[in-house]
Parts: structure tokens; sequence; C-alpha cells
């Protein structure tokens, strides 16, 4: 049976909850914001109700589903230590980090995924964001992915509870995932406001 789930997506504007109560893949976006005028440019979900997040001004982190806010302790705000690095951002099941390697093979990457699995599968936001390319083999060849969405993708962000699922969001708004490990992709829903990072967990 299909478990519910809860999609976190920070924005310029605020931290905004996507919900799919009964796990059919139809997500509703909540009326309720958290964080409302902060610029959530980073987030990482341990669950669907804790949550960390940094901000212009702070990390924070919430236990209730961002409902309630406190200032995160040194461990959790370790978790984003990437932010400092000069290195190209990569996004994976443990959250974000930042890429092994000097060359990707590809050029002109701003954003990356990593989809674990048996087979390895890289994604690479290239053209300023304006397009996808997907590796299966580290990076040695890649093949452009078709997507329709509008604007450049500004974020990335592999599924924490099944392998093929990977989630996108776009500068204009827009979130997307892709249920074949990138291969192709579908427009679940838009917020007001660039989508900056995103996290999807199931609800246990």
């Amino acid at each position: 049976m299909a478990k519910a789930g809860v999609l976190y997506v920070g924005a310029d504007n605020g931290l905004y909850i996507f919900s799919d109560p009964g796990g059919a893949g139809r997500w509703r976006l909540l009326p309720d914001m958290a964080l409302s005028g902060e610029q959530v440019f980073a987030l990482v979900a341990a669950d669907s109700l804790s949550l960390v997040v940094a901000t212009k001004q702070a990390f924070l982190r919430s236990d209730d589903g961002g409902r309630q806010w406190r200032e995160a302790d040194a461990e959790d705000r370790a978790l984003f230590n990437f932010l400092a690095s000069d290195r190209l951002p990569v996004a994976t099941v443990q959250g974000m980090g930042v890429w092994r390697d000097a060359d990707l093979g590809v050029p002109d990457a701003r954003l990356l995924a990593v989809l674990s699995g048996k087979q390895e599968v890289l994604l690479a936001a290239v053209a300023e964001g304006t397009r996808v390319m997907r590796s299966e083999d580290g990076g040695k060849t890649w093949q452009e992915v078709t997507g329709a969405w509008q604007g450049a993708l500004s974020a990335f962000a592999p599924s924490t509870y099944h392998i093929d699922v990977v989630w996108a969001g776009t500068d204009t708004g827009q979130i997307w995932r892709s249920d074949d490990r990138g291969r192709t992709w579908q427009h679940v829903g838009s917020v007001p406001s660039p989508v900056r990072c995103l996290a999807a967990v199931r609800v246990a």
C-alpha cells in the first residue's frame, strides 16, 4: 500500500509544504507556509516532521513539520558545510554535498544529482539550468533529457523513499518529479517564488 508523503519546498519567500495524504501522487499545496518572508536556500529533512533549514539570517530546526522553530545546533549546521565550498553542489539521498571530481565531463553544469542504486545515475543542469543531461556511466557519456519546465532548474532532490524518484524545482516556482530516474518528468505543482531547495519524505 502506498504511503502518504510530504514535500518541503524552500523558496525565496518562505517554506512551502505539499502533502500527498493517500500516497496516490496527488500532491496538494498546504495553505499555511512556514518562515514567511525568509529566503530558504537549503534544507534537510530527516523525516516528515524533523527538518533543518538555512536562511539568510540563521540555521533553524523544526521537529513538528515546520510549525515551531529553534536555532539549530552545531551538528545540524554541519549538514550545510557545502555552502562554504566553491565546488559543484550535488544532491544525494543523504542531503547536499559537493562533487568529488574536478571534471564532470559535461560543460557549464550548475547543479548535480546522484541517484543511488545498482546503476548510479547522474543528472546535471547545464546551459544556466535550462537543459538537463543524464549519465549512467559516472559522467563518461551524457544524453540530454527533454523537459517542458519554464525557466531554469534551480534545485534537485533524489527521493529518500524510492531510488527511482527524483524531484526538481525551477526559478519560476515550478516543481517537477521523475519516477524513472530522470528519463521523463511530470509537473507536480507550483509556488509563487523561485525554488531554492527540496526534500520529499514519507509519513511514517
